[in-house]
């Protein structure tokens, strides 16, 4: 059975970079520009600061876990410091086995980060769906997955050991998801967005039913009884959780399902549609254009440009 979250990040083209273990002895204050997608990372060791231009600082603990999420430039350090461009630094002080290093010394705090990009699409539903900066400390219990995970990438990043970045790509992917799940713990239903309905435990049941069997026949009153609730009830708190109708989520998630299989395989466009629940090729490809701006078929032949022109890039 395919999970929502799992469903969700297939069809945003989740794709991750490697890694990045930072040692440092004394303080510092990095100044960092803007980037693409969402950032991520954990502190190991050590106590810093985290100052995203949107939102308040993240003041950070050993074991504590961070996301970034709008791509604006932010700031690291450990005190008043003098801030000096971390691209730079970054870019010029990484040693032979992968880990950029400052300071003298046995290193007092140890970071790894990461990047995940995602298609544009994707990457401005996850900001809609999360504020621009969260923090998720060790001492949460919804943080206990996260420990153990962060472990074996505190092992692995910098090791040089066979299999490295295979093992570093994979353990980033399952920190993303353990640190969304963290992050729906903990806020549950707070803030209205797409994201928070998998908070919810009945709403969840219907979404689960719904992501298992998308190209089933859904309605609001099939839904409602995957949920356990009558349809009004349940019409109303899925608007409230998510800020959509549920057969506004239905459709969007349908289109995004159709998109990432547009992009990726070279199966007939009609075939994926219905596959995917989309039972008229008419109407899949007005809605598909009201969403995404471009027509099935005009989003395929851009990802074939793409993908053309990066071949002749390399």
């Amino acid at each position: 059975m395919r999970d929502p979250l799992s469903d969700i990040l297939f069809a945003m083209r989740v794709s991750g970079a490697t890694p990045v273990r930072f040692e440092s002895r004394g303080g510092y204050a990095m100044r960092f520009p803007a980037f693409r997608h969402l950032k991520f990372g954990a502190l190991l060791s050590g106590r810093l600061e985290l100052r995203p231009s949107n939102g308040p600082a993240l003041h950070l603990e050993a074991g504590d876990c961070y996301l970034l999420t709008d791509g604006a430039p932010y700031a690291s350090r450990t005190g008043d410091y003098p801030e000096i461009d971390g691209e730079a630094y970054f870019a010029s002080h990484r040693d032979p086995d992968g880990v950029v290093r400052f300071g003298d010394g046995a290193p007092d705090k140890i970071v790894i980060g990461g990047r995940f990009t995602f298609d544009e699409t994707g990457a401005e539903w996850m900001r809609l769906a999360l504020p621009p900066a969260i923090r998720i400390p060790a001492d949460s219990p919804v943080a206990a997955p996260l420990r153990t995970t962060l472990s074996l990438l505190g092992q692995e990043v910098g090791a040089n050991a066979t299999g490295e970045d295979l093992i570093v790509a994979r353990l980033a992917d399952i920190l993303l998801v353990q640190a969304l799940r963290a992050y729906l713990a903990m806020t549950g239903d707070r803030t209205p967005s797409w994201l928070a309905g998998l908070a919810d435990p009945r709403l969840g049941r219907a979404l689960r039913a719904f992501h298992a069997g998308i190209a089933e026949d859904w309605s609001v009153g099939r839904l409602a009884a995957e949920a356990g609730m009558s349809r009004s009830s349940f019409a109303d708190i899925f608007r409230r959780r998510t800020g959509l109708t549920p057969m506004e989520y239905v459709a969007r998630w349908r289109l995004f399902r159709i998109r990432a299989e547009i992009l990726r395989t070279d199966r007939p466009i009609a075939i994926i549609a219905e596959d995917n629940g989309w039972r008229s090729r008419t109407s899949c490809s007005r809605a598909f254009r009201e969403l995404f701006g471009v027509s099935p078929r005009e989003a395929k032949a851009g990802a074939a440009v793409r993908v053309d022109e990066e071949r002749h890039q390399a």
